[in-house]
């Protein structure tokens, strides 16, 4: 019998928490250790549609990568979407565990994830950091124009759009960071990165990374992270082949393009 309590040490194994940022939250958010586990429901973010989705599915466990408990919570009500999202969690004995900054930074969590998903080879790390290892740098098959590349990472990872900053030359390294990474930008030239791909960027960073030569993307954060959420059904069903897990089918990125 799998239990929440054996997949949770599991999963610190593969992003362990000393490998995320202090002011973080993540392991088990919910639930009983001891529940038996048979379905497991992976997604980015834990939300009422989420929960619901796990309720409907019979998912006993919900694994994610956005914390579900995340800036200080002083009531559990029926007031804001954290609240109703726990109540329903608890309601319907739901376990959830969120692993964040520990997996952006842990080998095989979500830089390689984004690495992989675009299609990079012979991906190295970007920089070793305190807390881990920080971005992912690779080669694409085949060299790109900037703007046939920014429309391949969209096409690649389903984003509903993305932004770019024209470098002025053929992109073949590819520098990632899922999320809010531009301050790794130094870093990725440092490893003769053509382009960085990210999920939050500035105008400013547009700027700079154009005087500079270096194609930015900026597709997103939820399109740049949510590669991590087929990772974690994988990693979940290699390591347990008798529970079933699987990725989320309602859940989505918040911001829309018109």
């Amino acid at each position: 019998m799998t239990t929440v309590g054996m997949i949770l040490d599991r999963l610190a194994e593969m992003a362990p928490y000393a490998l995320a940022e202090s002011w973080d939250n993540v392991g088990l958010m919910t639930g009983d250790r001891s529940q038996p586990v048979a379905r497991v429901l992976c997604a980015l973010d834990v939300t009422e549609t989420v929960v619901q989705e796990a309720i409907d599915m019979d998912a006993q466990l919900i694994v994610a990568h956005h914390p579900l408990i995340f800036t200080s919570v002083r009531r559990v009500t029926t007031d804001d979407a954290t609240g109703r999202t726990l109540r329903m969690a608890i309601q319907h004995n739901r376990s959830v565990i969120c692993m964040h900054t520990n997996a952006d930074c842990a080998q095989g969590g979500v830089n390689d994830a984004l690495a992989a998903a675009l299609g990079l080879r012979d991906v190295v790390c970007m920089e070793a950091g305190e807390n881990g290892l920080l971005g992912r740098v690779g080669d694409l098959p085949g060299a790109f124009a900037p703007r046939d590349f920014a429309l391949y990472v969209k096409d690649k990872l389903q984003a509903g759009g993305v932004r770019f900053a024209d470098g002025g030359k053929p992109v073949r390294r590819v520098a990632v960071g899922g999320g809010a990474c531009g301050k790794l930008m130094d870093k990725a030239l440092e490893k003769q990165a053509d382009a960085f791909v990210i999920g939050d960027c500035s105008y400013d960073l547009m700027q700079r990374a154009q005087s500079l030569g270096l194609t930015l993307v900026d597709a997103g954060h939820f399109p740049t992270e949510n590669p991590m959420t087929p990772a974690f059904a994988a990693y979940i069903s290699a390591q347990f082949p008798a529970v079933e897990a699987v990725c989320s089918k309602r859940h989505k990125d918040c911001i829309e393009f018109v």
